[in-house]
């Protein structure tokens, strides 16, 4: 990301000076996305490189995307729903295409992984800046256009039964290991426990799982030519979760130990 961001301020300025709508650059991010995943289902190693540069540009150009829509005051439902539901159809078809070079379960097994490693990273960063007073994400304005409403039915139905399930399970999972590490009926946790349990160290330990991390991996794999390597990656990452979630049971329980024993002395 800190070779991301600094192309973002540049990028938005160069797109409103274009006239670009922030759901261009989310349909032009998607395309090159797909097109990613075409010459990772190709036989030939030199496509896979090109896969591996189509995959950077498209995280530039998904990180210019929201700031747009800031900038320019049109921040939108459909833009929200459109950029994940694209990005769901990308993984889909980069995860199809990495079973041609592997197992196809071991590939199906690691797309589920992935949804829910990217959930975590939203939900995370969510969850923190509801636990430390940060501003709700803004709603946007409605379509008006007749050809923005059917995208946003489409994108926002996708949403809905795919990824919405997951955020709901995400969000009940960590208010149920705050309840366990806590020793508190779910739901119970006073504001400062809610404030260590979804401190920066763990929350950095989860969104790190992004989707510009994610590219970056499968890039370096299609670079090194061992494509499949990226699902074993994923797989491993499902256990590096597991560990995080250990860490943060512990390391809460330890500094409120610490925390009672001073407020004892």
């Amino acid at each position: 990301m800190r070779v991301v961001h600094p192309l973002v301020g540049p990028g938005v300025r160069l797109l409103e000076r274009l006239g670009v709508a922030p759901e261009q650059v989310v349909l032009a991010h998607g395309s090159l996305g797909l097109a990613a995943a075409a010459l990772v289902a190709a036989p030939t190693p030199g496509w896979w490189l090109v896969a591996a540069l189509l995959l950077q540009v498209k995280t530039v150009l998904d990180n210019l995307d929201g700031a747009l829509a800031r900038s320019t005051g049109r921040v939108s439902e459909l833009g929200r729903y459109l950029d994940t539901g694209v990005d769901l159809l990308v993984n889909a078809a980069l995860f199809a295409a990495l079973a041609a070079h592997g197992p196809w379960p071991v590939a199906l097994l690691a797309f589920a992984v992935l949804t829910v490693l990217l959930s975590y990273d939203f939900n995370a960063e969510r969850l923190h800046r509801e636990a430390h007073g940060g501003p709700p994400p803004a709603r946007g304005a409605p379509p008006s256009a007749a050809w923005e409403r059917a995208a946003l039915v489409l994108s926002r139905g996708l949403y809905r039964a795919v990824l919405a399930p997951q955020d709901a399970a995400v969000r009940s999972l960590e208010l149920r290991l705050l309840a366990l590490a806590s020793g508190r009926p779910v739901g119970t946790a006073t504001p400062e426990e809610a404030r260590l349990w979804w401190d920066v160290a763990s929350t950095a330990a989860l969104v790190n799982l992004g989707l510009s991390t994610q590219y970056v991996l499968l890039g370096a794999c299609l670079a090194l030519g061992a494509p499949f390597a990226y699902a074993w990656l994923v797989l491993a990452q499902g256990a590096y979760l597991l560990a995080v979630i250990g860490w943060r049971v512990a390391k809460f329980r330890r500094r409120a130990r610490l925390a009672a024993g001073a407020g004892g002395a």
